[in-house]
């Protein structure tokens, strides 16, 4: 997940408008960061005088500091990121062939352990005439979910932190399934349903899904990251002022 984000921050800050000013900005809280870290100890100890060990960490704060001000304002790009990550992983998990064929198995067997009366003769996967038959509504609704809920599966795998931010919903209207279905074969009677329709459907759920949830992703990344320079940040202080205060007693 840690990885996700990182990448995900990167892009945000490579869409971020007048990077130029942003960045100056962030080396001059940087600055006043590490000037702050070198004195605050004088508000208790006015004898206290940082050393060079003591301006390593003051460095790790100013360098904290100017990446948490760069981070904080690229993260108003991350519906746009966000949306186009979706996106891509809707278009992609269509063309898949490795992910279609797997779920395809997954779904067979699932559609088989419901209905096993109804596969007689009916060829296993791996098999080129191999279909999945649809001889009734709990059928089709059977084999959709299960290309929804692995479609919902492949996307957390490929995308935690969003997943994580976002949580995706497997769920899927009964109605709309059998829908498309039923339109398919009024279309095309005595034809084998294509499942390629229902990765679509599955890909098109998960999606929408998703992109309606989108604005929530930067206010939540917002406070994860306050949360974190707060946590991190109190490493380098709370060890300079452990040490100013431990040379009081001396």
């Amino acid at each position: 997940m840690v990885k996700d984000l990182i990448e995900i921050l990167f892009q945000c800050v490579v869409a971020i408008d007048g990077r130029a000013l942003l960045i100056l900005l962030a080396l001059a809280l940087g600055a006043l960061c590490w000037v702050a870290c070198s004195y605050y100890t004088r508000l208790w100890h006015k004898r206290f005088h940082v050393r060079a060990q003591h301006h390593v960490l003051c460095a790790i704060a100013a360098v904290l500091t100017a990446m948490f001000t760069v981070t904080f304002r690229a993260v108003a790009n991350l519906e746009y990121i966000a949306n186009e990550i979706i996106e891509q992983w809707s278009e992609n998990l269509v063309k898949d062939n490795v992910w279609n064929s797997r779920t395809y198995g997954i779904a067979f067997y699932a559609v088989k352990e419901r209905f096993p009366d109804q596969f007689g003769g009916v060829p296993e996967p791996g098999r080129q005439d191999s279909y999945i038959p649809f001889n009734n509504d709990a059928m089709m609704q059977t084999c959709v979910e299960t290309y929804v809920n692995e479609a919902r599966s492949n996307f957390s795998t490929h995308r935690p932190f969003l997943d994580r931010m976002l949580r995706a919903r497997p769920g899927i209207s009964e109605k709309e399934i059998q829908s498309d279905i039923r339109i398919f074969f009024d279309n095309n009677p005595g034809q084998i349903y294509p499942l390629n329709r229902a990765v679509n459907i599955a890909a098109k759920h998960i999606r929408e899904n998703l992109l309606i949830q989108s604005p929530k992703t930067v206010w939540k990344t917002r406070w994860i990251l306050v949360f974190l320079f707060l946590a991190v940040q109190m490493i380098p202080f709370g060890t300079i002022g452990y040490c100013a205060s431990k040379n009081l007693d001396k």
